[in-house]
């Protein structure tokens, strides 16, 4: 692994999710305590201020405002429906411009629009290629969406903000150490410039866990000691190759598979459950030591299963594990440990640690609240209030965090080495191939499994 020079150490957090004492807590989050009353909180040590602990304002529908055009970057199933989630966001909003690199796939997308949200996209706002995202930033829209495979997420977001558009970009932030400078410089860009970036880590605009992440600044669980994330589940999504398909046309269709182009599932499905912790905590990640295998999996170039041990400051340790194969037990989730208790997202409850119920949230109670209670579609519902409402909201540099999280495990994993926070920060690790083309190319290069360690010599 190569470094460059050595930076500071800083407090990575420091100017994320501040807005000012005005607007921080949402009086609409509704909670459960088996305490009662207020006197529930007597006692307790917030980790954060209040001022300092972002919570936003999400009612059934975006605020009314001045008419909102995105661009969509990234026109497959994913692109597809985060369009529906900023179309479902309110009202006034409509999707002007398009831009793929297969035609196929716009096509559909620009029907299943037309069909299922009558929003229609005109011929000449349809653009093709590895420049179509260019063009798409480039025209009179006041955002992009942006849902391509993770490898372009960088790149495309910071020529959206020097475009001056706000930007809803889908995780990861980045998945390797080019590509999260790259994304770091876009959110200081869009700061300067006054633009949101909100980023696809859903959870942070789902309901239950914003109350949970309230309860835990403060003090609920006390200080965080250590946690445990996972995403396990089946086989992934893959594409079986067509005959009529060159050999780059195929890896980009078949993205999932490719850790050139998804970052490999630690970062593109398990960057969820990491990021929940690095959200949580405010702690800065220090040091991996991952290990992970390819045992079932027979496309692409991909692991299968991962087991992480990340450090971050103050020697609080996360267990980070991530499978897909069939046939073996399933848990997406995270568990959160403090000094007095812990937190569980399988059921969204506090528990102190005689196993007495301190806190749960209450779903029942939140549906006769809000009719509008999906995570995708209230993260685009923030989005929007805060173009009409001329807020800047600055939460996108935790996914970044989260992103290099996994990349960092994910290289602990490749090479066997413990990878530190600034090796990886530092290094020139690239994914982004030295030229972009939908042909034939050496697959030598990309179907080369990594493999950790030395074989030691037989007998």
């Amino acid at each position: 692994m190569s470094t460059k020079t050595k930076i500071n150490r800083r407090s990575f957090l420091q100017n994320v999710a501040v807005i000012g004492a005005s607007g921080a807590v949402s009086g609409g989050t509704v909670l459960s305590s088996c305490a009662g009353g207020e006197k529930k909180n007597a006692g307790l040590t917030p980790l954060r201020p209040a001022s300092e602990v972002y919570i936003p304002e999400l009612g059934d529908k975006a605020v009314e405002g001045k008419p909102i055009k995105a661009a969509l970057i990234g026109c497959g199933s994913r692109g597809t429906g985060a369009a529906y989630n900023f179309l479902d966001a309110g009202d006034g909003l409509s999707i002007t411009v398009l831009a793929d690199i297969f035609k196929d796939r716009q096509d559909a997308c620009r029907e299943n629009l037309k069909k299922d949200k009558q929003n229609e996209v005109a011929d000449d706002q349809c653009f093709l290629g590895f420049d179509a995202y260019k063009k798409a930033c480039e025209s009179d829209v006041d955002m992009v969406i942006i849902a391509t495979p993770s490898l372009f997420h960088a790149d495309h977001m910071k020529y959206a903000i020097e475009q001056g558009k706000h930007v809803f970009v889908e995780k990861a932030a980045a998945i390797d150490a080019v590509g999260y400078r790259t994304f770091m410089a876009g959110i200081k860009m869009a700061k300067t410039k006054g633009l949101n970036v909100v980023t696809g880590t859903q959870r942070h605009h789902g309901r239950d866990y914003l109350a949970s992440y309230k309860k835990i600044q403060e003090g609920t669980i006390g200080r965080i000691t250590s946690g445990n994330v996972y995403w396990n589940q089946g086989h992934m999504d893959f594409k079986c190759r067509r005959p009529e398909w060159t050999d780059m046309e195929y890896m980009f269709r078949d993205f999932f598979s490719w850790n050139w182009l998804c970052g490999d599932h630690i970062i593109d499905q398990c960057v969820h459950n990491i990021d929940v912790f690095c959200w949580f905590s405010h702690l800065k990640p220090v040091s991996a030591v991952c290990m992970g295998s390819r045992l079932r999996r027979d496309t692409g170039n991909i692991y299968d299963n991962f087991s992480a041990d990340i450090v971050f400051e103050g020697d609080v340790h996360l267990h980070a594990m991530a499978r897909q194969i069939d046939n073996c037990a399933t848990n997406i989730g995270e568990i959160i440990q403090g000094t007095k208790g812990f937190w569980r997202s399988s059921d969204m409850s506090i528990h102190d640690w005689d196993g007495n119920l301190i806190w749960q949230f209450d779903w029942e109670a939140t549906k006769a609240t809000y009719s509008q209670n999906d995570p995708y579609v209230l993260e685009h519902m923030n989005l929007v209030n805060s173009i009409r409402q001329g807020k800047v909201i600055e939460i996108a540099e935790i996914t970044a965090i989260s992103s290099m999280t996994g990349i960092m495990a994910r290289e602990s994993a490749y090479t066997g080495k413990a990878i530190t926070w600034e090796e990886m920060t530092n290094s020139d690790l690239s994914l982004m191939p030295k030229e972009l083309h939908l042909g034939n190319t050496d697959m030598k290069e990309y179907t080369t499994i990594p493999l950790p360690g030395t074989k030691t010599k037989p007998c």
